[in-house]
């Protein structure tokens, strides 16, 4: 489940302690390190942030489930048989 953004002072960020466990763990592997930013907030600096935008960006390509249709074996070449027929007659 993609995480919502906080917001401070027009930047929009997510915070990596903050993330469930499963994107932690494949964010710290696969997201580069540079882009990690660190926030003055309320005097306290808060590390482990990301950019909302690069968040989404990194979820859509890595976390985010790939639609994968199934093809039915019993439906598909029947389809194919009377396309490729119909095609035939033209």
């Amino acid at each position: 489940m993609k995480v919502d953004s906080k917001i401070f002072k027009g930047i929009e960020y997510v915070q990596l302690s903050e993330l469930p466990q499963a994107q932690r763990e494949i964010l710290a592997l696969t997201i580069n390190p540079e882009l990690f930013i660190k926030l003055l907030v309320d005097g306290k600096i808060i590390g482990g942030c990301l950019q909302y935008k690069h968040y989404n960006q990194w979820y859509q390509e890595h976390f985010q489930p790939k639609f994968n249709p199934v093809r039915e074996a019993s439906v598909v070449p029947e389809m194919e048989i009377k396309a490729n027929l119909a095609l035939n007659k033209l």
